[in-house]
Protein backbone atom coordinates (compact mmCIF):
# COMPACT_ATOMS: atom_id res chain seq x y z
CA UNK A 1 0.00 0.00 0.00
CA UNK A 2 1.46 3.38 -0.81
CA UNK A 3 0.62 6.47 1.39
CA UNK A 4 0.64 10.00 -0.52
CA UNK A 5 1.34 12.86 0.77
CA UNK A 6 -0.99 16.01 0.03
CA UNK A 7 0.89 17.02 -2.43
CA UNK A 8 0.99 13.52 -4.27
CA UNK A 9 -2.53 13.41 -4.26
CA UNK A 10 -4.73 13.53 -7.53
CA UNK A 11 -6.73 16.38 -6.28
CA UNK A 12 -3.58 18.47 -5.81
CA UNK A 13 -2.94 17.57 -9.21
CA UNK A 14 -6.09 18.48 -10.30
CA UNK A 15 -6.18 21.31 -8.61
CA UNK A 16 -2.51 22.67 -9.91
CA UNK A 17 -3.27 21.96 -13.38
CA UNK A 18 -6.30 24.16 -12.98
CA UNK A 19 -4.19 27.21 -12.03
CA UNK A 20 -1.56 26.27 -14.61
CA UNK A 21 -4.65 26.60 -17.13
CA UNK A 22 -5.99 29.59 -15.26
CA UNK A 23 -10.17 29.73 -14.81
CA UNK A 24 -13.22 28.94 -16.63
CA UNK A 25 -16.89 29.08 -16.09
CA UNK A 26 -19.61 31.61 -16.83
CA UNK A 27 -20.73 35.13 -16.15
CA UNK A 28 -22.11 38.69 -16.72
CA UNK A 29 -20.34 41.08 -18.48
CA UNK A 30 -20.71 44.64 -17.81
CA UNK A 31 -19.41 47.66 -19.06
CA UNK A 32 -17.05 50.16 -16.82
CA UNK A 33 -19.06 52.98 -17.81
CA UNK A 34 -22.74 52.55 -16.06
CA UNK A 35 -24.84 51.79 -19.32
CA UNK A 36 -27.17 49.34 -17.04
CA UNK A 37 -26.28 46.47 -19.91
CA UNK A 38 -25.05 43.04 -18.49
CA UNK A 39 -24.19 40.46 -20.94
CA UNK A 40 -24.27 36.44 -20.16
CA UNK A 41 -20.86 35.53 -21.25
CA UNK A 42 -18.23 31.92 -21.00
CA UNK A 43 -15.17 32.62 -20.27
CA UNK A 44 -11.72 31.45 -20.12
CA UNK A 45 -8.51 33.28 -18.12
CA UNK A 46 -5.30 32.34 -18.93
CA UNK A 47 -2.65 32.38 -15.89
CA UNK A 48 0.15 34.67 -16.87
CA UNK A 49 3.40 33.49 -16.66
CA UNK A 50 5.31 34.18 -13.60
CA UNK A 51 6.93 37.28 -12.54
CA UNK A 52 10.17 37.86 -10.56
CA UNK A 53 10.41 36.57 -7.38
CA UNK A 54 13.24 38.48 -5.88
CA UNK A 55 13.58 41.70 -4.12
CA UNK A 56 11.12 44.52 -3.03
CA UNK A 57 10.61 45.36 -6.57
CA UNK A 58 6.73 47.05 -7.07
CA UNK A 59 5.54 44.62 -9.81
CA UNK A 60 4.01 46.02 -12.79
CA UNK A 61 0.45 45.78 -14.02
CA UNK A 62 0.57 42.05 -15.61
CA UNK A 63 -2.49 41.72 -17.66
CA UNK A 64 -3.37 37.69 -18.78
CA UNK A 65 -5.02 36.43 -22.14
CA UNK A 66 -8.69 35.62 -21.91
CA UNK A 67 -11.64 34.80 -23.95
CA UNK A 68 -15.67 35.91 -24.33
CA UNK A 69 -18.09 34.08 -25.77
CA UNK A 70 -21.45 35.17 -26.05
CA UNK A 71 -24.35 33.11 -27.24
CA UNK A 72 -25.22 36.02 -29.98
CA UNK A 73 -21.15 35.90 -30.77
CA UNK A 74 -22.01 39.60 -30.39
CA UNK A 75 -18.59 42.05 -30.75
CA UNK A 76 -17.76 44.38 -27.98
CA UNK A 77 -16.16 47.54 -28.78
CA UNK A 78 -12.80 48.56 -27.20
CA UNK A 79 -12.91 49.74 -23.70
CA UNK A 80 -12.70 48.58 -20.21
CA UNK A 81 -15.18 46.04 -18.40
CA UNK A 82 -16.34 43.86 -15.41
CA UNK A 83 -16.57 40.29 -15.58
CA UNK A 84 -18.89 39.11 -12.10
CA UNK A 85 -18.29 35.08 -12.31
CA UNK A 86 -20.81 32.91 -11.19
CA UNK A 87 -18.56 32.07 -8.22
CA UNK A 88 -18.81 35.39 -7.00
CA UNK A 89 -15.67 36.81 -8.13
CA UNK A 90 -15.41 39.96 -10.06
CA UNK A 91 -12.35 40.63 -12.57
CA UNK A 92 -11.45 43.74 -14.63
CA UNK A 93 -10.78 43.17 -18.28
CA UNK A 94 -9.74 45.11 -21.46
CA UNK A 95 -10.88 44.22 -25.36
CA UNK A 96 -8.58 46.28 -27.63
CA UNK A 97 -8.49 45.02 -31.04
CA UNK A 98 -10.70 42.33 -30.37
CA UNK A 99 -8.38 40.69 -28.47
CA UNK A 100 -9.42 40.22 -24.49
CA UNK A 101 -6.90 40.92 -21.58
CA UNK A 102 -7.97 40.18 -17.95
CA UNK A 103 -5.97 41.92 -14.31
CA UNK A 104 -3.81 39.54 -13.53
CA UNK A 105 -3.97 40.21 -9.79
CA UNK A 106 -5.79 37.81 -8.16
CA UNK A 107 -5.49 34.55 -10.73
Amino acid sequence: MRIMSESQSPDAEKNGRARAEGLKGRGRLIPAQATGIEYPVEFGIKSPPPGPQYGRVVKPTRWAKCFIRTAQKRIFSDGHYFLHTDEGRVHHLKVIGGVWHCLALAL
